[in-house]
C-alpha cells in the first residue's frame, strides 16, 4: 500500500507522480510513449471505501505523467460490494491555480497503511487493510508560480503549514470554497511543537495540458490523444478558473475569457 489518489471524473483519478514512479520502478510497466505507461504484468489497484461500508476496487490500466508531480490514472472496475448499484460519479470542482497567501486549505490522505494477505478456505484470499485516514489543516504561506528550486520541486507549487505524513502523497487539497486546489506533494516535519510544518502542494494547472488517450464515451472519437483541458472545455471535469489561465500555455486551445 503506497500513496493516495483522488477521483476527478468517471474512471479517471490523479495521484502524485512520485507515488506511481515508485510502483513502476519496482514492478515495471509497458511504455506506450515517453509520458504514457500501461500496466499489464501485474495488478495496480485503487481501493475505495465509502459509507455503508461500500467497497469498490479499481484496476489501473493506463497512466500518464504530467510535467509536474502529477500522474493521471485510467481506471476499470475490478470488484465491488454493490454490483447491482448504478455508480453515480461525483466530479469535484477543480481550482487549477493556487489559493492566495493566507487562505486556509484542508488536505486529506491515508498514512501508515499496512496490508495483510490471508488465504481463505475457498482458495481465494482476504485482504486485511489497516490505515489512518488523516485530515490536516493549514494556510498558504508562499506561492511558486514556476518552481521552488531546480532539483526537488522544479514545477509550479505552493507552501502550506499543514502537516503531511508518509502515505498521504497524492491526496486531495481543497480550498475554503471546497474546490480541489492541489495534491499533497512533500513535507518537512516540524522539529519541535513550537515550529510549523513546511509542506508543499502541487498546483493543478499544468495537468490540463497533459496529453491522454482515455476514451470519453458518447459521441467522442475513441483511441485519440487529447489534452486534459479538453475535458474541462467539454464539461467532463469542472474547472472553475479557466479564464485565469494564460492562453500561451495552451497552444491551439480556446480558453474562456474573463
Amino acid at each position: 500500500m503506497v500513496g493516495t489518489a483522488t477521483l476527478i471524473a468517471g474512471h479517471l483519478a490523479i495521484t502524485a507522480k512520485h507515488v506511481l514512479e515508485d510502483i513502476l520502478s519496482r514492478f515495471g510497466a509497458q511504455k506506450k510513449a515517453a509520458m504514457h505507461a500501461e500496466v499489464r504484468e501485474y495488478a495496480l489497484r485503487l481501493y475505495q471505501v465509502m459509507r455503508g461500508p461500500v467497497y469498490r476496487v479499481w484496476n489501473v490500466y493506463s497512466a500518464w505523467y504530467c510535467e509536474t508531480d502529477i500522474a493521471l490514472l485510467h481506471l476499470g472496475e475490478f470488484k465491488r460490494s454493490d454490483p447491482e448499484t448504478v455508480i453515480e460519479w461525483k466530479t469535484p470542482l477543480i481550482r487549477s491555480t493556487p489559493p492566495p497567501v493566507g487562505q486556509k486549505v484542508i488536505a486529506f490522505g491515508y498514512r501508515e497503511s499496512v496490508c495483510e494477505v490471508m488465504q481463505i478456505a475457498s482458495g481465494g484470499y482476504h485482504l486485511e487493510l489497516q490505515d489512518k485516514p488523516t485530515t490536516s489543516i493549514g494556510e498558504v504561506k508562499r506561492i511558486y508560480p514556476t518552481r521552488r528550486d531546480a532539483a526537488m520541486l522544479s514545477f509550479p507549487c505552493y507552501e502550506v503549514n499543514a502537516r503531511f505524513d508518509h502515505g498521504m502523497s497524492g491526496g486531495l487539497v481543497i480550498d475554503e470554497s471546497g474546490a480541489l486546489c492541489g495534491l499533497i506533494c512533500a513535507s518537512l516535519s516540524a522539529r519541535s511543537p513550537e515550529e510549523e510544518a513546511v509542506s508543499h502542494v502541487t498546483t493543478l494547472w499544468p495537468m490540463l495540458r497533459t496529453l491522454i488517450s482515455a476514451d470519453r464515451g458518447g459521441d467522442y472519437p475513441k483511441g485519440v490523444t487529447y489534452p486534459v483541458i479538453d475535458l474541462a472545455l467539454d464539461g467532463l471535469i469542472r474547472v472553475t478558473d479557466l479564464s485565469l489561465l494564460d492562453p500561451k500555455d495552451f497552444p491551439n486551445r480556446l480558453l474562456p475569457t474573463a
